[in-house]
């Protein structure tokens, strides 16, 4: 009989059955938004579903979705902080394709529950949940060597003189034994989708630097301390932008600018976009201004002074 290999490949594939997998590309996935992108940043959802139609790139909601837990299920509660997020995976399993959660605390805590439900046998028998489906974040979907061809293919308007910096924050690499990152310290997934579009991307320091997270309501102070070290940085190393993926570390980025600026007396004019924002000024989304209205910083004016919308 053929050992049981499941315990050693956490997600229940083994070497060659993931070959496959890999060498037969779909462009369909179960798409899971997230409270995030369903509020504070619709900017993310309407840009990330446009840009993938514009990639042909099927996404398919994952109906009946709830709330993944993040960011405070799994500090106070062990059981819940998987059964939250096992539900919609056990859904995404039930439909047959790979989920793609665009949200980083998303993608971290349902990767987290995959693994304990696998690992552990009393999860396994409340949640049958096998491992046959990946777990994207939205830059692995968009690193996808099929769809940066698209997008070279699709490019309208190149970002050439644009100097960026890619800013992956907290949750893209950590923890690494659950997100399992190409590299803890230096990922390069939002790097090439941005020379792809040919943005000049800067080598600066704090890629993965924290930017304090959901302390934003209750340490303040730390937060100032924390965005004010990478906005100085980013400007330091002469980015037109800071470039994310994490809703938190946009909003952190964004939205304390003014008040950094009124404690130290800098003046900061840094905009901070989600990549997709950017790839729709790439592919001349006529809406992507009505992503920026959402904005504290506007990027309208660095862009069109570029020339780029």
């Amino acid at each position: 009989m053929a050992p049981d290999l499941r315990a050693a490949f956490p997600y229940g594939l083994d070497p060659c059955e993931r070959l496959r997998k890999a060498e037969r590309f779909d462009m369909e996935f179960t798409y899971y938004p997230g409270c995030t992108l369903k509020g504070s940043a619709l900017e993310l959802d309407e840009s990330f579903r446009s840009v993938a139609e514009k990639l042909d790139v099927t996404l398919r909601e994952l109906p009946d979705w709830t709330c993944c837990g993040a960011s405070s299920a799994h500090m106070v509660d062990e059981f819940l902080e998987t059964a939250l997020p096992a539900k919609d995976l056990m859904t995404a399993e039930r439909i047959g394709k790979d989920v793609v959660a665009p949200c980083a605390g998303c993608h971290v805590r349902m990767k987290a529950a995959s693994m304990r439900i696998l690992k552990e046998k009393e999860l396994q028998a409340r949640f049958p949940f096998k491992g046959d489906i990946k777990i994207l974040s939205g830059m692995d979907m968009f690193d996808l060597k099929e769809v940066r061809a698209k997008l070279k293919e699709r490019l309208a308007k190149p970002l050439e003189g644009l100097k960026v910096v890619p800013y992956y924050g907290c949750y893209a690499v950590r923890p690494p034994d659950v997100v399992q990152p190409e590299d803890a310290e230096n990922p390069t997934q939002m790097d090439r989708v941005l020379q792809a579009m040919g943005a000049e991307v800067l080598t600066w320091p704090y890629k993965t630097d924290c930017c304090g997270g959901s302390l934003a309501l209750t340490k303040k102070e730390i937060v100032f301390k924390l965005t004010g070290k990478i906005l100085d940085m980013a400007k330091t190393v002469g980015a037109d932008a800071i470039i994310t993926f994490c809703p938190m570390c946009q909003a952190n980025l964004d939205t304390r600018q003014p008040d950094i600026s009124k404690e130290t007396g800098k003046v900061y004019h840094v905009p901070v976009l989600f990549l997709p924002e950017l790839m729709g000024v790439a592919l001349q989304n006529p809406h992507a201004r009505t992503w920026f209205s959402k904005h504290i910083i506007s990027p309208e004016r660095m862009l069109s002074g570029k020339g780029l919308l």
